[in-house]
């Protein structure tokens, strides 16, 4: 992973302006220094990770009404503290808390202490798929793990820095998207979405297919544990999935497959052994693991090589 490095503000600002929008940046320390490593995953998805002393970062209205693009960013906070405002609110953020802002209108970042360990993701508007309005309510507050999904998404966050080192194109795609259908899970979550007392029955099935996401890799996810976890009855849930075409058991299994789709590439980076990746997605047994991937793929997990696109 590249790491870029700034020796003082002025050199922040300039790094900073050219992976986001442009900024304003100010500090209070005299020997400000920052690093970011940029990770993009696809033209309209990117991750770094940053790192700083002290520093003020802001979007002003002028800089706002420019035509910048209207990407969304997202400040996950690893270690310090800081704040982040936009539309008359602020988010104050502790480890493990995050926040989104919009780059079309005007925000602040205020993180006026030092040893600054910051996540930000960068994603396109359109590929969301949320409603502007309930985009706009989130930004400015702060979304924790008492928000559904905050967990999975934030570890999802890390581990896609972490595993950088010799991801292929397809790969990063693949993890891009699923970075975004994260955020925008979470953001439905937040507007409450993601509770009992559903608005309809396509707003419940979002909700058990984001809680499948968060546990696949719990062997013991079933029917009945989805059902209990949203208040509903079993036969609401093959009811949900009866619609679409699929079982639950067949969603689960598909999605875990994905993931090891996803994960099998980056194994010379990260270690792992294939079982271990299997285990990881859900299946506990190698040979069970072997068996469901060659028939999903038509070849063993050991040989697996996305097409290139």
């Amino acid at each position: 992973m590249a790491v870029l490095s700034a020796a003082d503000i002025g050199t922040w600002q300039e790094i900073s302006g050219r992976h986001f929008v442009p900024l304003r940046c100010t500090t209070p320390d005299p020997a400000f220094t920052a690093t970011i490593s940029p990770v993009r995953l696809a033209p309209d998805v990117s991750v770094c990770r940053i790192g700083s002393g002290p520093v003020r970062v802001e979007r002003t209205d002028r800089l706002a009404h420019r035509n910048d693009g209207d990407d969304l960013l997202l400040t996950l906070q690893l270690g310090s503290s800081g704040m982040v405002s936009q539309h008359g609110r602020t988010a104050r953020l502790t480890p493990g808390a995050a926040a989104l802002y919009e780059t079309n209108r005007p925000y602040v970042l205020d993180h006026p202490l030092p040893g600054q360990d910051l996540v930000v993701l960068r994603v396109g508007r359109e590929r969301l798929d949320v409603r502007d309005r309930l985009i706009a309510e989130a930004c400015g507050r702060t979304l924790d793990r008492l928000v559904p999904g905050m967990g999975a998404f934030t570890g999802y966050l890390r581990g896609m820095l972490a595993e950088d080192a010799e991801l292929g194109d397809g790969t990063r795609q693949e993890l891009g998207g699923t970075a975004a259908e994260l955020l925008a899970m979470v953001l439905r979550s937040f507007a409450g979405l993601g509770h009992a007392g559903w608005d309809s029955d396509q707003t419940l099935l979002t909700a058990v297919k984001s809680h499948i996401r968060e546990h696949l890799a719990d062997p013991g996810l079933s029917v009945d544990e989805l059902a209990r976890a949203h208040h509903v009855s079993v036969r609401k849930i093959h009811a949900l999935f009866s619609a679409t075409g699929q079982t639950p058991a067949a969603f689960v299994r598909t999605r875990r497959l994905q993931l090891a789709a996803a994960l099998l590439p980056a194994r010379a980076a990260t270690g792992q052994t294939i079982a271990a990746v299997g285990a990881a997605c859900g299946f506990p047994d190698p040979a069970t693991f072997n068996r469901a991937f060659t028939r999903q793929f038509g070849c063993p997990p050991s040989t697996w090589e996305p097409e290139p696109r």
